[in-house]
């Protein structure tokens, strides 16, 4: 089950890059970054290595990026971001 997090906060978060409105991951989408993520078509934009499992996400542009959920926490951080080669 993906983490929730307050209408209210989600509200208020946006993408850092674009500014538009960020949409928590459901269980499905995060079942499909987790595949992305294992076949490589998902890679963290600053080039470091991709987490091994994934506790949430936040996504933006048409699925294509995913801002990872740690400890409860998103992180925002664009070069710490996902990006997919496909949309989820």
């Amino acid at each position: 089950m993906p983490p929730t997090l307050s209408t209210d906060l989600l509200a208020l978060l946006a993408d850092p890059e674009t500014h538009e409105p960020l949409t928590l991951a459901s269980d499905d989408e995060l079942a499909r970054l987790g595949a992305a993520l294992r076949d490589g078509r998902a890679t963290r934009r600053g080039g470091q290595p991709a987490p091994a499992a994934i506790e949430g996400a936040l996504l933006a542009q048409g699925g294509r990026v995913a801002y990872v959920i740690e400890g409860g926490i998103p992180n925002l951080l664009v070069d710490d971001r996902l990006e997919l080669s496909q949309p989820l």
